[in-house]
């Protein structure tokens, strides 16, 4: 395989291609710390200086410009941060250079095969943030927003985005030299679960489905909860967790509805609770009002006759709403077997595709973004991974965001 220059992988990097990462890193990985060995002294003071620069690269790889000289780049970050250290603690001392050199080879011929790689570390280590941090890191690190743009997105003031910023850090570093040293921890990983789909042309399928395929399929049966996780890229993170249940069934302006609560945690800035009211009719699932928990009251809304209709069932094709095909599904190490993955076209540019199993639950929920959606501070097209792309009806949309079924009770 031809060998890729340092541009192409720079550009492969800030559209999310980790392994693209990983191949700059080894590039410059044995100079930059043999260099750091000499000015650090040891080689394990030079281990924690790479693994901070290489950290705070990945972390701002979208402000690298031409000629794109990523070595000579994190090089200076690198020698940057031991200057500090070294200005902190004058107790330092530098060993022959030649010797530290030698010292390094070894270290690395021995332990190179155990060396996780720095991208995935970071993201890992940004996963692990609480709700706060890990939010305002990635919006910044991830999504390439300016500070500002955070500021408002989380409508909190500009000082409390640099705070966080330099709290996220810190702890990012830590979590890294963490792991690198002793393996990763037992600690839950907020980063989206692998998903497999397997094409199956050759299949029919159709499914009734159990809910309208609002905030996951909710089954509209009393009683019923489910828990998913709403993952964001680029880096497919963790933004917000919600559960669904169903709690009741009420009178609404004279018509018979299910109550459904869905309670939002893990996420920044917070999202009240919601209260839905769900009619089934002969043409599909109808959306009757929505209850939103204000700070101070609740806020009704009420929804135009037709406004919201879920169709009861969905089978393979195509029409005018959507198109349906059979696929074989794995989240993790769930296996879901057949599904119908159904992709429906929203008019503002942003199209889902839902995962419904042979139950009619939907298992897998995926937002798209085409390049005309109008500006939104949820999600940039261009710094969204090109691979994960998809062109319906003429036109690419980008995958913008991930839900994923993680319980139902």
């Amino acid at each position: 395989m031809e060998k890729r220059s340092d541009e192409e992988l720079i550009r492969a990097a800030r559209n999310g291609d980790i392994p693209a990462f990983n191949d700059l890193v080894r590039r410059c990985r044995t100079g930059i710390v043999a260099e750091l060995t000499g000015l650090m002294g040891n080689i394990h003071d030079a281990e924690d200086v790479a693994q901070e620069a290489f950290l705070r690269s990945f972390l701002k790889l979208s402000t690298l410009r031409a000629p794109y000289n990523f070595g000579g780049w994190v090089r200076q970050i690198a020698r940057n941060i031991a200057r500090n250290r070294l200005s902190r603690n004058p107790g330092f001392f530098v060993l022959d250079e030649q010797r530290t050199i030698d010292e390094y080879s070894d270290a690395v011929d021995s332990s190179s095969d155990d060396t996780d790689s720095q991208a995935e570390l970071a993201l890992l280590a940004l996963s692990r943030l609480s709700s706060k941090l890990r939010e305002t890191a990635r919006l910044t690190y991830l999504s390439s927003y300016s500070q500002k743009q955070v500021a408002r997105r989380l409508r909190i003031p500009l000082g409390t985005v640099k705070r966080r910023l330099w709290e996220s850090r810190a702890k990012m570093k830590k979590e890294v030299l963490s792991m690198s040293r002793i393996g990763r921890s037992a600690e839950p990983v907020k980063l989206v679960p692998d998903i497999r789909i397997e094409e199956l042309p050759d299949e029919e399928m159709e499914v009734i489905t159990a809910g309208p395929g609002l905030y996951f399929g909710t089954v509209l049966k009393e009683g019923h909860i489910e828990v998913c996780r709403f993952f964001d890229y680029p880096g497919g993170v963790l933004t917000q967790t919600v559960q669904t249940q169903v709690v009741r069934k009420v009178n609404v302006l004279g018509r018979e509805c299910y109550e459904v609560l869905i309670e939002h945690s893990d996420c920044e800035p917070p999202i009240p609770n919601i209260l839905d009211y769900f009619n089934i009719m002969d043409q599909g699932f109808d959306w009757v009002m929505r209850v939103t928990a204000d700070e101070t009251y609740p806020q009704t809304r009420f929804m135009k006759e037709g406004e919201e209709l879920f169709p009861l069932s969905y089978s393979c094709g195509e029409n005018k709403d959507y198109c349906a095909r059979v696929v074989d599904l794995t989240i993790g190490d769930k296996q879901y077997g057949h599904c119908l993955a159904v992709f429906w076209a929203w008019q503002d540019g942003t199209p889902a595709e839902s995962f419904y199993g042979s139950d009619g639950r939907e298992v897998l929920h995926r937002r798209y973004v085409g390049p005309e959606a109008p500006e939104s501070q949820n999600y940039q097209y261009a710094g969204l991974k090109e691979e994960e792309r998809k062109t319906f009806r003429g036109k690419e949309y980008r995958l913008w965001y991930d839900t994923v079924l993680m319980e139902r009770l």
